[in-house]
């Protein structure tokens, strides 16, 4: 979610951490004769260069996660049928509801915590077990009516199966949630290289011998197993048959509102397909999901790293409130550099980029592609904001605002599933971009960053946005007639020269600045914008 203000002169990353273990270790303090202002400032820095540094294998997990995502989706995508992708994804908005429910918050308070850090998370594994486990219960009951209420009988027994991997991904939860605290990346990021192709290599021969749908089930579940038996063979942390009624008390009460919040996202984030698969039917709701997924193979390809680091970060840093805001202003307009081009550039290459990937049978994907694309990479400008809340302690206010949105989002993507999927998008577009300004007037209210720091950090990114959509334009007219395939690689070849020599045009202080964190974050220094790393 969003940024603030201008950037700083010199960035907050600074050198003075080391890694840690995925367990947070808990050794007795020496004493020390600096002050507290003398320590938090250390304690920034410390935490600043790790997060720096935590960006490199977040950006390599994501690398490895994404690539490997959109490969097999797009093999499977010209073996399988948009219906099959609509069965699992009908299958998938219950499982996701529910994986909402036994999480409960509890992960994203464990992130948070600063105190008994294994206690904790003890509170945390075995609440999470037992929700995962009763609502999984509740969902295996309810498969046959939530079949009936898709119209799509194949459904209920792909939930059944498929519903699953919310116990694995319940067992798994706290050893990757202390990975994260810790910013231990580094171990994610091997476990996420490992089991990233397993679900392909498993789905794409099922799916050639004609198991349909169940192929993605199965690879799924495949992927999930793997990735548990990872974590808990490279995690130090083990459960211990006690639990804390205090601990869980006051951990609940921070996961309330991030459930509460989590909530409105699946209302915001599977509402649509709800709707789409309920009015439209399967063949529909895989066509929509499918280029909801290559949007978001995208843009988490390019800004995940920055999301998965960007709350742990601001967590450590929430005592110290100017480091904190000084750590988010970079993340953002990083962030806001690499959002607005994605989303100006997929609007004007989705045709050519549907046909090249998923070829003729898709109809329609082009349009979900573009619109899409479009609305998610405006979004991201203020996507850190919910971060940024949870940092400092008070999810509430993310949860309240998206409570409001939700007052115009359920009645705008009713009305567009009844007129059809192309209304649909366009409504999803529509408010989307809406909420964007709210979003940011709302920040600077609570943070008291300036009001306009939303457009002092993405103006220079517009234009040069603007102008690269010009060059791609220019491409696609200049070279009519070619195969989808060689267009959009001309276009996204001459769309990043312009875009990059817009940036560089425009706001120059900000690729050294980039460059200096690339520095910290690879070890190296950047004293001045002529020093070589």
């Amino acid at each position: 979610m969003p940024r603030s203000g201008s950037m700083v002169a010199s960035p907050p990353w600074t050198p003075g951490a080391s890694a840690s273990s995925c367990m947070p270790c808990e050794t007795s303090p020496a004493p020390s004769t600096r002050s507290p202002t003398m320590n938090a400032h250390s304690e920034s820095a410390g935490v600043a260069l790790k997060a720096a540094r935590s960006v490199v294998w977040t950006a390599l997990t994501e690398i490895v996660a994404r690539t490997a995502s959109p490969i097999v989706m797009v093999v499977l995508a010209r073996i399988l049928a948009p219906a099959d992708f609509g069965v699992v994804a009908t299958a998938m908005v219950a499982i996701s509801f529910s994986q909402m429910l036994w999480d409960a918050g509890l992960n994203k308070a464990l992130v948070q915590t600063r105190e008994a850090p294994d206690e904790a998370a003890n509170v945390v594994f075995w609440t999470n077990l037992l929700l995962a486990t009763v609502t999984y219960g509740a969902l295996f009951a309810a498969a046959p009516w939530l079949a009936a209420f898709f119209r799509s009988p194949p459904s209920g027994p792909i939930l059944r199966v498929l519903g699953l991997q919310m116990i694995i991904a319940a067992l798994a939860s706290v050893q990757h949630g202390l990975c994260v605290r810790d910013l231990d990346f580094r171990r994610l990021f091997w476990i996420k290289l490992v089991t990233a192709f397993l679900p392909g290599m498993l789905s794409i021969p099922l799916a050639l011998r004609g198991f349909g749908a169940w192929a993605l089930v199965i690879g799924a579940l495949s992927g999930q197993t793997l990735n548990l038996a990872l974590l808990w063979a490279r995690s130090p942390w083990r459960p211990s048959l006690s639990y804390s009624p205090r601990q869980a008390r006051r951990l609940l009460g921070f996961g309330v509102w991030v459930l509460a919040e989590a909530f409105g996202g699946w209302l915001i984030l599977w509402g649509d397909s709800l709707l789409v698969g309920r009015f439209l039917g399967v063949h529909h709701l895989g066509v929509y999901r499918t280029g909801s997924m290559l949007v978001s193979v995208f843009f988490g390809l390019a800004l995940n790293p920055f999301l998965t680091i960007a709350y742990p970060m601001l967590s450590r840093l929430q005592s110290d409130v100017p480091a904190l805001i000084r750590g988010f202003r970079t993340v953002n307009r990083l962030v806001i550099a690499i959002a607005v081009p994605l989303a100006l550039g997929l609007l004007a290459t989705a045709h050519d980029m549907a046909a090249a990937l998923l070829g003729n049978k898709w109809e329609g994907l082009d349009f979900v592609l573009g619109a899409l694309g479009f609305a998610t990479g405006m979004t991201w400008t203020v996507g850190l904001n919910g971060e940024a809340y949870r940092a400092i302690g008070r999810p509430d206010i993310n949860t309240k605002f998206m409570y409001g949105q939700l007052l115009v989002f359920v009645p705008a993507y009713a009305l567009g599933a009844h007129l059809g999927i192309k209304a649909l998008v366009i409504a999803k577009l529509v408010v989307f971009l809406l909420t964007v300004p709210i979003h940011a007037f709302v920040f600077a209210k609570v943070t008291g960053v300036s009001r306009f720091y939303l457009w002092e950090q993405s103006h220079a990114p517009l234009l040069a946005a603007a102008l690269m959509v010009a060059g791609i334009l220019a491409v696609r007219a200049g070279f009519v007639g070619l195969p989808p395939g060689a267009l959009l690689a001309l276009s996204i070849g001459a769309g990043g020269c312009v875009y990059g020599a817009g940036v560089w045009s425009l706001d120059r202080s900000f690729l050294w600045e980039l460059k200096a964190m690339a520095c910290h974050a690879l070890g190296g220094k950047a004293k001045t914008p002529a020093t070589i790393c």
